[in-house]
């Protein structure tokens, strides 16, 4: 009886601890290390190529911040969706060096980072995309995807306001955005692009834990209310408050909303 009930207990365990990291992904991961000579730092690249991907295809590429942590969960969400036909021919790319992200994704020196996203965005661009397409069939076109988290939030919306003609990315995933940071910086950024432009041609998911503080959650519902404000003609954006969660428990929800959304608006 009692060998019966300690079974029964244990796998009542290990169904209550089991995450996405448990299930199996279906598809190849790779690794490799880049040097970039503009940040002055190296980057260990995490690849994940599921079933559907095509050497002889050009195919999406989604670039992934937070690598280190967070490559294994979105791996399995892309896996999970390319099982379901949800997903054209892509390739997953993650970034780590996890513990640079107070350099890498701040847009300007403040208390709590050093302003090195300028840096990191050119580094993305002109260093890891170019080899990224030398060892894989990738789509050369500027129609990639960025997600970001938190910190890594803050980094997708300033790359989103950058100029538009030599950005790689229109679709942008973004979660649980740092928007304090540097006194809500990000919103002039956001301010600047609109006085500039009277077009924001991209796919925009953004996505929050409903259990965020309060000031999370105004200056998120500000940005919203913003970028919704400028009318631009061919800007696509969803904003959706992900229930009974937190910062970090509504990551991995956002990336599965913000993937369904940016591919199949």
């Amino acid at each position: 009886m009692k060998l019966t009930t300690l079974i029964v207990f244990c796998i009542v365990l290990l169904s209550c601890s089991a995450t996405d990291n448990d299930f199996d992904i279906i598809g190849s991961k790779e690794q490799f290390t880049i040097n970039s000579s503009i940040v002055n730092d190296s980057y260990a690249i995490y690849v994940f190529l599921p079933k559907n991907y095509n050497s002889s295809l050009a195919n999406q590429l989604i670039i992934a911040l937070d690598g280190d942590t967070r490559f294994t969960s979105i791996a399995n969400i892309v896996s999970n969706k390319v099982k379901k036909n949800s997903m054209p021919a892509c390739i997953l790319v993650a970034i780590g060096n996890n513990q640079q992200r107070n350099r890498d994704y701040t847009p300007t020196i403040y208390a709590h980072g050093s302003g090195g996203a300028e840096n990191f965005y050119q580094f993305i661009k002109n260093e890891l995309i170019p080899e990224l397409e030398s060892r894989y069939s990738i789509d050369s076109s500027n129609n990639k995807t960025l997600i970001g988290h938190s910190f890594g939030g803050l980094f997708t919306q300033y790359v989103m306001a950058k100029e538009r003609a030599s950005n790689p990315f229109n679709k942008f995933i973004s979660g649980g955005t740092s928007y304090w940071y540097d006194s809500g910086v990000i919103f002039n950024f956001e301010e600047y692009y609109a006085s500039y432009n009277t077009d924001l041609d991209v796919i925009f998911y953004n996505g929050m834990g409903s259990l965020e503080g309060g000031v999370m959650l105004a200056s998120f519902e500000e940005m919203n209310n913003r970028l919704r404000s400028r009318n631009f003609p061919n800007f696509k954006h969803k904003s959706e408050l992900i229930k009974k969660s937190g910062h970090s428990g509504s990551a991995t929800k956002i990336v599965k909303k913000g993937l369904d959304y940016v591919f199949y608006k």
